[in-house]
C-alpha cells in the first residue's frame, strides 16, 4: 500500500501497471454536483444528461464515472416514480372530474 499515494498527481501506477487516480477531494464533488446542476437548469436538462452520460463512458476518472453512473441511476428512478405518481393522480383527476359533471 506503500506505492499508493494518490496527492501526487495522475501518473501514479500500481504494480501491475493500471493507472491510479488521485482521491477525489471535497472541491471535486461539488463541481460534479453543481456543473450538471446547472448546465440542466441552462439546457433544460437536456444538457446534463449528455454531461453525464459522458462522464459515466469515460475511462479516465473512474471515481468520476461511477458517480456518473450513479446520478444517471438516481435520474432514471425519479423518472420512473414521476411517470407512476402522474398516472395515479392523474387518473384520479379525471374521475373526480367526471363526477361533478
Amino acid at each position: 500500500m506503500e506505492n499508493m499515494d494518490y496527492g501526487s498527481g495522475y501518473n501514479q501506477y500500481s504494480q501491475n501497471g493500471e493507472t491510479l487516480v488521485p482521491e477525489p477531494t471535497v472541491k471535486d464533488f461539488l463541481i460534479w454536483l453543481l456543473v450538471p446542476s446547472v448546465l440542466g437548469c441552462v439546457t433544460c436538462g437536456i444538457g446534463s444528461l449528455i454531461l453525464l452520460i459522458v462522464w459515466a463512458c469515460s475511462g479516465k476518472n473512474h471515481v468520476r464515472s461511477n458517480f456518473a453512473k450513479a446520478q444517471l441511476i438516481v435520474m432514471v428512478i425519479s423518472v420512473v416514480l414521476i411517470f407512476i405518481l402522474y398516472m395515479f393522480f392523474g387518473a384520479a383527476l379525471l374521475v373526480g372530474m367526471n363526477s361533478y359533471y
